[in-house]
């Protein structure tokens, strides 16, 4: 991995959707605003987008670590800018810091985010045993009805 400088900044622009309030798979329809997990999902995205650049050829990134302090709301139809800003790089870990903010000048969201950097083939090997050892458990595991709750 090329060195990535301390400071070094990327963002990720969000159009909160329907789909991005809260709907939790077992207590249903929360609130109507953007979720604290589609926020995570977004800073880690932002974390991964300003590593990204930086990966030579062999390279793999994984998510290792999201933190979010979910602050404000943001509804359907708001746009969100999301900022990732290097602060280092121990090792294999790029520590970013994030911040949401939406187009009303609210500060959403503040968190961290760090990204693992490893050998890429690594990396899909140890995707592949995870899937083969998956696959093992479903042939020999009964079958278990899904989650119906909604």
């Amino acid at each position: 991995m090329k060195p990535v400088p301390p400071g070094q900044v990327t963002e990720l622009n969000i159009l909160v959707t329907d789909a991005m309030t809260v709907q939790f798979e077992e207590l249903g329809a929360g609130h109507p605003v953007y979720a604290t997990y589609w926020i995570a999902k977004h800073f880690e995205e932002a974390g991964r987008k300003l590593l990204l650049p930086f990966l030579e050829a062999g390279d793999g990134g994984i998510g290792a670590e999201v933190h979010v302090n979910h602050l404000a709301s943001a509804l359907p139809g708001m746009h969100v800018t999301v900022t990732a800003t290097a602060l280092r790089t121990e090792g294999r870990r790029l520590h970013a810091e994030l911040k949401a903010v939406s187009e009303l000048g609210d500060l959403v969201a503040t968190g961290q985010t760090v990204q693992y950097i490893t050998d890429a083939g690594r990396l899909e090997q140890g995707f592949e045993t995870l899937r083969q050892r998956w696959a093992e458990r479903q042939r020999a595991a009964p079958q278990h009805k899904e989650n119906t709750h909604a």
